[in-house]
């Protein structure tokens, strides 16, 4: 109805509405979770010849987009609660290269920044907040995605907003704020008209459009509910599992906390999956370390907890009208693949 296609007027209401949910002054909407965690680093002047460090367990997008911003990624372990990125192991890894520190918000799970936030201060690091399954949850009283000097958010098919694909930074510093802009819009600091703008910085384009605007902005007036029902959902997969041995839930103490997915680790997983596959129940294994993937093959190591949690751990039906029954029925069949019946 408003014949307005591009980067417009409903991407700034998007930007706008995220950045009043997550308590930030500002928010920029770029073409993927990916293209977010990179234009931030660049915007922060990570570049060839810096180092940045990232979790071994995360989706690959993380260090990809490190890679894309001209860095080298050094891989460090997670800790084994909450499988985010290890503090002590971060802290060990910091080299003369080292720039800046990429944590992941594994699942809607908050990083430690409590440290890392200290750490990277005082060491003089930037800190880069991965948290493209967070939209919703919280840490410690703030939204994920406010920590550090930026949050990055990813809008692809499985999150609880999507827009098919899309991304979205938040930052609290205004010169940082419009280093995005031109970084994501050919160098030009305000919309243009295509033809004799002002291009006085390098830029790209990696704009969102109204098209994904209008779809995200539909699905915000349903977030609430949606993490509602995720934490309904967990609840329920908690009790139906609770006493069946071989089975363990990663920490979920955080008040406010959202997991975008129900998830659980397996002493037994290829039994489990068998099972549900018999079953015709969906699930998906967690992520292959990156230090497998041939990309980051031996970038650093060891890898223990990463490499253990990998093999055990599973994403269990989570769409968003599942009901009490269906998770009663996936648990039954769990039960009865690790040898433990209703």
């Amino acid at each position: 109805d408003r014949n307005f296609l591009n980067d417009g007027p409903l991407t700034r209401e998007f930007e706008a509405r995220v950045a009043t949910l997550l308590g930030v002054k500002h928010c920029v909407a770029v073409t993927s979770g990916t293209t977010a965690i990179s234009l931030a680093l660049m915007a922060l002047g990570i570049g060839p010849g810096d180092e940045v460090i990232v979790p071994d367990l995360t989706f690959i997008a993380t260090a990809n987009a490190a890679r894309m911003a001209g860095a080298t990624v050094k891989l460090v372990d997670v800790e084994p609660r909450r499988l985010a990125l290890d503090p002590e192991a971060a802290m060990r890894a910091v080299g003369p290269r080292t720039k800046a520190i990429v944590t992941v918000d594994v699942n809607g799970r908050g990083a430690d920044y409590g440290f890392f936030e200290k750490f990277c201060r005082e060491r003089g690091l930037r800190l880069v907040c991965d948290a493209a399954e967070a939209l919703g949850s919280s840490y410690a009283g703030r939204k994920l995605g406010s920590f550090g000097d930026a949050g990055c958010f990813s809008f692809s098919a499985n999150k609880n907003v999507t827009s098919g694909q899309g991304g979205m930074i938040a930052v609290n510093d205004t010169a940082m704020y419009q280093k995005l802009i031109e970084l994501k819009d050919q160098g030009r600091g305000k919309r243009g008209t295509g033809g004799d703008d002002a291009h006085p910085v390098l830029g790209f384009n990696f704009k969102f459009t109204d098209l994904q605007a209008a779809v995200a902005l539909a699905q915000l007036d349903s977030l609430e509910e949606r993490c509602a029902q995720a934490a309904r959902r967990d609840a329920w997969f908690r009790r139906a599992l609770a006493d069946c041995p071989g089975v363990r839930f990663p920490d979920a103490s955080q008040p406010g906390e959202i997991r975008l997915w129900a998830d659980a680790l397996f002493t037994e997983r290829e039994r489990v999956r068998r099972a549900l596959d018999e079953a015709r129940i969906g699930y998906r294994g967690f992520w292959f370390p990156l230090h497998t993937q041939p990309p980051y093959a031996a970038q650093t190591g060891p890898f223990p907890v990463a490499t253990d949690v990998s093999a055990r751990g599973l994403w269990l039906p989570s769409h968003f009208t599942l009901t009490e029954a269906q998770v009663d029925r996936t648990a039954g069949v769990i039960r009865k693949a690790l040898g433990k019946n209703f």
